[in-house]
């Protein structure tokens, strides 16, 4: 019995396979004979893949840099601000009435047992440095403890950083970033030698390690002095718009972030005189939730793109049905004939089906090839990181087929029911 049943089976799946090829070759056969006008109903199918592919790219490329970005910050860093996190330029007005953080509250958050230092920071956006005849306007000026180096990762590489003692005793000593010291000394050892920021005299004691660029912008163009030296020569009782307070906190590990955060604003709220129920007038912000917050800003335009490129693959995959109910009707005699034959009604359907998929698998691959190659362009020739996984190519690839067949089955159903003697008749 099971010979028997063996014999009697693998015949049926050969002739199955067999018809399944000979109308995936008549299909493209049909679609070579009218060149032109398979690739006119595919543009709407080449136009949505390929829009969903450079979509994608661009996006996955772009979320690779900020993470990659928000990294180089600092390992875990957490960032409290008075204001509250975003990627926004501009804060509300209820922000900018905020009390003030101090570098007593940084003081504070260091004696968490989740914390393992803490870098209070004064940022002025620019100031004026000289050294001899040169002079540059572009550089930042920061006002830093002791504990930089550690919260930061941020370390010496020439020289040394600022001690307790000249914090102490608000000394007139820099440490300077890299782009500064091309600046100003393309040629000497700036070690002991003496600037001048903002016409007062700071001596140079330290040089720090390279730290690159964060989307686009040097991180290397600071120009480093004790926070108490900062105290003395500028205001930082919140009269200046430009100056920027900041308490930066590096926890012992990735596994004490969430608690670092939980006593950070247990910290904050007690010695900002919080009432339970009250909102936080500060801000907190990990690298998880900036990575969060970038995530929804483009996740919500991977949604707008992926409406236009679903409109674009439904416009096609109606024309993919009218052109295949006009293939149905100029080819009726040749399925009458075909049926008079003895071609079964599923042979037809699938004739059909096979057709329209291929036409849109065709316009897929045109899709694919067109979207890797804008990929590669903007990757190529602008500043935004571009890059095409290979899930994006099987999904594009598999959206294709998949609005072929959906698309088809009407036309395909209209061919494999029609009468074989109405067919032959027909003129």
């Amino acid at each position: 019995m099971i010979t028997i049943s063996r014999i009697t089976v693998q015949p049926m799946r050969i002739t199955t396979r067999y018809r399944l090829l000979e109308s995936g070759r008549m299909a493209l056969q049909t679609l070579s004979a009218n060149k032109l006008r398979a690739m006119l109903t595919t543009l709407g199918i080449v136009v949505g893949v390929a829009t969903v592919i450079a979509m994608v790219s661009i996006i996955q490329g772009l979320n690779l840099a900020f993470t990659e970005q928000i990294e180089s910050l600092g390992s875990n860093t957490i960032f409290v601000t008075k204001f509250d996190p975003g990627l926004r330029r501009t804060r509300t007005d209820e922000e900018r009435q905020r009390k003030d953080l101090t570098v007593e509250d940084g003081l504070a958050i260091a004696e968490s047992d989740a914390v393992m230092s803490v870098s209070p920071e004064y940022r002025l956006q620019t100031v004026t440095i000289r050294y001899l005849e040169r002079q540059t306007d572009t550089m930042q000026l920061t006002g830093a403890t002791t504990g930089y180096e550690l919260t930061r990762s941020n370390y010496v590489a020439e020289g040394r950083f600022f001690t307790e003692y000249e914090i102490e005793h608000r000394a007139n000593v820099c440490v300077l970033s890299a782009d500064v010291v091309e600046a100003l000394f393309p040629f000497s050892d700036p070690i002991d030698k003496s600037i001048s920021i903002d016409g007062r005299k700071y001596r140079v004691i330290g040089i720090l390690e390279r730290m690159g660029n964060f989307f686009g912008q040097s991180r290397d163009v600071q120009v480093f002095i004790p926070i108490t030296t900062f105290q003395k020569y500028y205001p930082t009782d919140g009269s200046r718009p430009d100056i920027f307070f900041a308490i930066i906190v590096r926890p012992r590990s990735r596994a004490h972030v969430q608690k670092a955060v939980d006593d950070i604003t247990s910290i904050l709220r007690r010695r900002r005189g919080l009432q339970p129920g009250q909102k936080n007038n500060f801000g907190i912000a990990t690298q998880d939730s900036l990575l969060d917050l970038y995530n929804q800003l483009t996740g919500a335009t991977a949604l707008v793109l992926t409406v236009v490129s679903s409109i674009s693959l439904f416009i096609g995959g109606i024309g993919v049905m009218n052109i295949m109910l006009v293939s149905v009707v100029e080819r009726t005699r040749e399925i009458g004939i075909r049926k008079a034959i003895g071609a079964r009604s599923s042979d037809i359907l699938w004739q059909f089906l096979i057709e329209a998929v291929t036409l849109t698998g065709c316009g897929g691959l045109l899709g694919t090839s067109l979207g890797y190659g804008v990929s590669f362009a903007v990757n190529r020739f602008s500043p935004l990181p571009s890059f095409v996984p290979l899930w994006a190519i099987a999904a594009g690839l598999s959206v294709s087929f998949a609005v072929g067949l959906f698309f088809g089955i009407y036309p395909a159903r209209r061919a494999a029911a029609l009468d074989p003697v109405e067919a032959l008749r027909y003129e």
